[in-house]
């Protein structure tokens, strides 16, 4: 992926977004999410469902009936679910959706937009650097398949860290490494890039199968000879 589509420029031009995901900072935005939070309403639904018909099973065998014990099942799975959907919710109001940078030329201030609102400016002193972690997995000898890469973006300031995020699969490190240099080196802030490589683990060979005509035909030299 072009590093353009994580490191781009904002809506209006005037500043330059570290985009994390896409989304965040309006009422709209925010209800969107809240919407897409009720994902886990039915993800629920067939976790609990096995557990609900052992539940009601068992009540059924110790005298109550199916329609009391169905009826206070659901009702326990319809409470946890709101539970679970309102925590996911506020999670995903509460993430950070991207990273400002303004003015987009020679940014002099940052700011955080979360799922449901926009941080305040704050000066680029405050962002002590960003850290690009990049993990690389390379093919065993006669392995078909590709290299496998994953980047990760931590922006450091001096109230703490945000982050790690996953880019985008296939998002260009080296674009973006300089990309983010030659936006925030003029400010002095360092963007710090760390690579790890590892070999990918080759599949065991398969031992113990079914060799045909194995220890048969190995002491077949003094097989029965018949006659007489």
């Amino acid at each position: 992926m072009p590093a353009d589509e994580v490191l781009r420029p904002g809506r209006d031009g005037a500043t330059v977004d570290l985009v994390f995901e896409p989304g965040g900072g309006s009422w709209p935005a925010a209800a969107l999410l809240v919407l897409r939070a009720l994902v886990v309403l039915p993800a629920t639904g067939v976790v609990a469902l096995p557990v609900g018909v052992i539940v009601v099973v068992v009540a059924v065998i110790i005298g109550a009936t199916f329609a009391a014990a169905a009826t206070v099942c659901a009702l326990l799975w319809l409470s946890g679910a709101l539970v679970l959907w309102v925590l996911f919710a506020v999670a995903e109001l509460r993430s950070v959706r991207r990273v400002q940078f303004a003015p987009a030329r020679a940014p002099t201030e940052l700011r955080f937009v979360l799922g449901a609102r926009t941080g305040a400016w704050a000066p680029i002193s405050d962002l002590r650097h960003v850290r690009l972690d990049e993990s690389v997995e390379e093919p065993y000898e006669g392995d078909p398949a590709p290299a496998a890469r994953t980047l990760a973006i931590t922006v450091v300031t001096s109230t703490g860290g945000e982050g790690p995020h996953s880019a985008p699969k296939g998002t260009d490190a080296d674009a973006l490494h300089r990309s983010l240099e030659d936006l925030l080196g003029p400010a002095g802030v360092r963007v710090v890039r760390r690579t790890e490589r590892r070999v990918r683990r080759k599949p065991p060979v398969p031992s113990g199968g079914w060799v045909y005509g194995g220890s048969g035909s190995a002491n077949s030299g003094g097989g029965f000879s018949g006659g007489g």
